[in-house]
């Protein structure tokens, strides 16, 4: 069983996420992403997710159909649901993921990815 309790910062291209807490059952991440940037189009076949949106605002996607999020929104996306989110705002868009099921990085399938990544999210 893998278990971490900390902060471990990761940068990507799109911005960055902290790992808060991390087992092999539940991750809990706080993601921001820049002003112009999005993460990939993505689904996940072992996990679920709960987003909560603290600050920002942007343009959730799932399973194709686009909904505004601000800050206050919260969202559940269920196993093999297609999602992506992009910020649209001039500022830092953060939320608060907790992912529960099989938690491995390596389990993100990307249907598109404007930075050219392959499964390595």
């Amino acid at each position: 069983m893998t278990l971490f309790n900390g902060d471990v910062l990761v940068s990507k291209p799109w911005g960055q996420y902290t790992d808060m807490y991390r087992s092999d059952n539940v991750v809990f991440k706080r993601i921001d992403i820049s002003p112009g940037e999005e993460v990939s189009y993505q689904y996940h076949h072992g996990r679920d997710e709960f987003w909560y949106i603290s600050s920002g605002h942007g343009v959730l996607t799932l399973d194709g159909e686009d909904f505004p999020v601000v800050a206050g929104d919260n969202f559940l996306i269920d196993k093999k649901t297609r999602h992506q989110i992009k910020n649209t705002g001039k500022f830092t868009l953060t939320f608060f993921e907790m992912q529960c099921g099989d938690c491995r990085e390596d389990d993100i399938v990307r249907l598109s990815d404007k930075y050219g990544r392959q499964d390595e999210e």
